[in-house]
């Protein structure tokens, strides 16, 4: 629906033939009376707009009879409906119902379901009403303010289908006569003849489902309960995915006062407040009661006594009768793909005013769509100050007035099923069937005898295309996007979150692969490590403007929860900013104790980092920590390390400089056809019969899948997965996992355990990670051998990358938390035995160079290797007696 409607037809409505009936009408103004109060809350009114308008008034009569054939087929359940009304119905419901009722949907398909679960029950449940159906019945809900979501599209569809008999809509009926058009240009009013017409229609229904057949009567008991249902109900309705969507950008002036929606990041939500809305005023000379709405919460005194001959200008405020709202301000920024769309400029920012139920129904970090009314604001009065000369400024702010939230990316307390239906991300069939066809993806598609796992092979083919080659980089990328399973459990909360470190030489593409993560995760967050401090990737404590109270400023961490954080230049960051990642990174929270403020604020995020070593290229005879210079305690939290060397390979250049050639051709898609070719003769694991490696596999799709997936399947898919899918662990990918860690822990060759690569409990949790997000790559609800194996591989692939020397050989003590290279061992060494004998030297056994290898680290299988080093480079000399000779520095 376009946005630029021109008003509603007042003259023109659809299907006002016939008007209520005397009993309804007064339904009716006593619903509008009600409903109006609830207006009166947010936004004071004169007196005279509580009577309806003429178009509420043919508004009200379409969406009614609309409602009442809804409610008559989720009873009869498509039975024509045969009995005659009683009194206080009109024959035009028959008719209607009779002509109209192949164009209305089933009670589980139709978009007022969540109003059916509040009104209709089976006849076995509590009853408010007689009724001669065997299967279900109405009710009348007690009064009080209920609050359900509606999908915008689809009760815009049912009715235009409903109204139109099931014929296409003309324009005119479009811009001018629909509902659609009435919710954009009169929203306050629109929104109140919904509510009446729920209501209405509800009443009426109960009205002719409790008349009795023979005697055309009602109970007395069903009119007293209609009565007050009439004076105390309040039915708000949330409408969710609304249209028009309009970028923030297109936030101006000439849309005041309609309804759009607007997606956005929350940065920040100010805490809750109480405005005072109506209160009642006491005259003391006549003693007359004023009901006085303040305006926007504002605190003002009537200025006039209604009472006739009463010329009073003072009043007293009558403490008691006043009612107060909740409200909440929340600070609304721009998407990271808009505020990238125009560089150079902050991103734009609306203050959104939400009030009742949705009030703390969103947090800092959340993406949202807000469905709201565009106002204005004086600058003025918004900032506090007061008199004439504030009312005569002439600048004003746009802002938001909150209809509804929805939130676009997963849902966030799994614990809490409130509010579940408006915080899932919702896909749109499309997606669903893209989804479903890239998940069916198997062996069979091009019928070959193994399995080849398309579907993972397929994301990590289509992650980042534009690099190539680095596929257990971006495999590991895919998984860390996937995310484990969360354990229901709240107190025995386990990290669900991998986290990555990419460690290369220059130019290996490390940047790009982080920025195309961030682009395919519904939640993310990309820094960068120069720029970073502590309290910008935590969060920060602020002072509020109004009141003087602290409030908490949302850092990267917390606003990717339930997403990932990238942050590149990891090496540029200063050790005391790193250590504010350590509780983060583990716990999965972060923690705030300042100025009286102590808070715990969740962080449940993957955290993907890129780094360069210390001196420009990455020397394989230091370790990750000494190339990178880094805390070890923050290097043992990472799940998965690569190292990227920038090495020279005549094959591989020549592809990589054909691809870069080809982005900036006029076609860009023939960039994604020149790729490294697959080795047909495959290598089989030994580990499984029908089984090939990660490697050969991942070469075989990207010779196999010319171009890459799109996009936005991608995203979609991920999305997918991490909302809906949770595997669960087997016996079978159980017992793998469980080997390679024993076999890591004690090696079956018969070397001592200092001897072997340093492993512990932290890294097999990291396994069952991964294993958990390599069955989500293909939904599934149950981790198979296949996923453990393939972890396994990529596991072993990052061990080997970290404990490799530049001979090629494997270095076990270069891992770990305080994991040491050969050259920073070999010269610990040497101190110790110069601490032992002196400088001038002397002579030593080797039980006491074992002592000293021991104390540094040095394992029996590079025992005997550093000793011969020391002899070649004249430090050692090895005497006639079996001893050794420290020679003179």
């Amino acid at each position: 629906m376009s946005i630029s409607h021109p008003q509603c037809h007042t003259s023109v409505a659809v299907g006002t033939s016939n008007d209520f009936s005397p009993d309804e009408k007064a339904r009716l103004e006593a619903l509008w009376r009600t409903f109006w109060r609830e207006l009166v809350d947010i936004r004071p009114s004169n007196e005279h707009k509580r009577k309806i308008p003429g178009l509420s008034y043919r508004f009200v009569h379409r969406l009614h009879s609309f409602v009442v054939a809804v409610l008559q087929r989720a009873i009869h359940h498509h039975q024509p409906c045969d009995r005659q009304r009683g009194p206080g119905t009109q024959q035009h419901l028959r008719q209607q119902q009779q002509s109209r009722a192949n164009f209305v949907k089933s009670p589980g398909d139709t978009c007022l379901r969540d109003f059916l679960a509040y009104v209709v029950v089976d006849n076995g449940g509590p009853k408010m009403t007689r009724s001669r159906h065997q299967g279900r019945t109405f009710r009348l809900p007690c009064p009080g303010r209920i609050v359900f979501p509606i999908y915008f599209q689809e009760f815009s569809s049912e009715l235009r289908e409903f109204e139109n008999q099931g014929l296409e809509p003309s324009p005119d009926y479009i811009r001018r006569q629909s509902y659609d058009a009435f919710l954009y240009h009169h929203s306050e009013q629109a929104l109140l003849v919904l509510g009446c017409a729920l209501a209405l229609a509800l009443s009426t229904a109960v009205l002719m489902e409790s008349s009795l057949p023979t005697q055309h009567t009602i109970d007395e008991r069903i009119t007293e309960e209609i009565a007050r249902f009439v004076d105390g109900v309040k039915f708000v309705v949330r409408f969710l995915h609304v249209e028009p969507s309009i970028l923030m950008m297109n936030v101006k002036t000439c849309l005041v006062g309609k309804f759009v929606s607007v997606k956005g990041h929350i940065v920040k939500a100010r805490p809750k407040r109480l405005r005072l809305a109506t209160a009642d005023f006491h005259c003391p000379k006549c003693g007359g009661t004023i009901t006085h709405a303040f305006e926007v919460g504002r605190f003002s005194a009537p200025t006039s006594c209604p009472t006739k001959g009463c010329l009073s200008r003072s009043f007293e405020m009558s403490r008691a009768t006043a009612r107060y709202i909740n409200i909440q301000e929340l600070r609304l920024q721009e998407s990271q793909d808009e505020s990238t769309a125009h560089a150079g400029r902050a991103p734009r920012q609306l203050v959104v005013e939400v009030s009742h139920d949705l009030v703390e129904s969103c947090r800092p970090g959340d993406m949202v769509q807000v469905a709201a009314t565009i106002e204005a604001v004086n600058t003025a009065l918004a900032a506090g100050q007061r008199g004439k000369r504030a009312k005569e400024t002439s600048t004003y702010q746009l802002y938001l007035i909150g209809h509804s939230i929805s939130t676009l990316s997963e849902s966030q307390n799994p614990h809490n099923k409130k509010k579940s239906r408006s915080r899932q991300k919702v896909f749109s069939q499309e997606q669903l069937q893209c989804i479903t066809q890239l998940c069916h993806a198997d062996h069979q598609y091009f019928g070959l005898i193994e399995r080849r796992a398309f579907p993972f092979d397929l994301l990590v083919r289509s992650l980042c295309p534009s690099i190539i080659g680095h596929n257990e980089v971006k495999a590991g990328l895919l998984l860390c996007l996937l995310g484990g399973t969360q354990t229901p459990d709240r107190s025995n909360s386990i990290r669900y979150n991998s986290h990555m470190l990419i460690v290369g030489d220059p130019g290996m593409g490390k940047s790009q692969m982080l920025l195309a993560a961030s682009q395919l995760a519904a939640r993310s967050v990309y820094v960068g490590g120069n720029t970073s401090s502590t309290t910008g990737l935590t969060v920060t404590l602020t002072k509020e403007d109004k009141g003087g109270q602290s409030a908490i400023e949302a850092g990267a961490l917390v606003l990717a929860d339930q997403g990932i954080c990238c942050i590149d230049e990891f090496d540029k960051m200063a050790k005391n900013h790193q250590d504010g990642l350590l509780e983060a990174m583990e716990q999965q929270q972060v923690s705030i104790a300042k100025a009286g403020v102590v808070a715990s604020l969740p962080a449940r995020c993957s955290l993907i980092a890129a780094a360069n070593p210390k001196q420009g290229t990455y020397n394989m005879n230091k370790t990750v920590s000494e190339n990178l210079n880094m805390a070890k305690p923050i290097l043992s939290r990472f799940d998965l390390v690569f190292i990227l060397r920038d090495r020279a390979d005549v094959n591989l250049d020549r592809m990589v400089s054909s691809n870069i050639m080809n982005l900036y051709r006029k076609n860009p898609a023939a960039a994604f056809a020149q790729q490294p070719a697959a080795n047909t003769s495959f290598s089989r694991n030994d580990e499984s019969e029908n089984r090939l490696s990660i490697s050969d596999r991942l070469a075989w799709v990207t010779e196999m899948q010319k171009q890459p997936l799109p996009a936005d399947l991608v995203r979609d898919y991920i999305a997918y997965a991490r909302e809906y899918c949770k595997p669960k662990l087997t016996k079978e990918a159980a017992s793998v996992l469980k080997s390679y860690f024993m076999e890591l822990r004690y090696p079956a060759d018969g070397r001592r355990k200092a001897d072997t690569v340093p492993i512990t409990s932290r890294q097999l949790e990291a396994l069952i990670r991964l294993c958990q997000a390599r069955a989500k790559a293909c939904l599934r609800e149950l981790c198979l051998e296949e996923d453990a194996l393939d972890v396994v591989e990529l596991m072993k692939r990052s061990v080997e990358q970290v404990h490799t020397d530049e001979a090629g050989g494997i270095d076990p003590i270069r891992g770990g938390p305080g994991g040491i290279s050969n050259r920073k061992m070999k010269k610990a060494f040497q101190n110790e035995l110069l601490s032992l004998v002196g400088p001038k030297g002397g002579e030593v056994t080797i039980d006491d160079m074992r002592r000293i290898a021991e104390r540094v680290q040095c394992g029996l299988g590079e025992f005997h290797n550093l000793i011969e080093d020391l002899r070649t480079n004249a430090f050692l000399a090895k005497g006639k007696n079996g001893n050794y000779k420290v020679l003179p520095c």
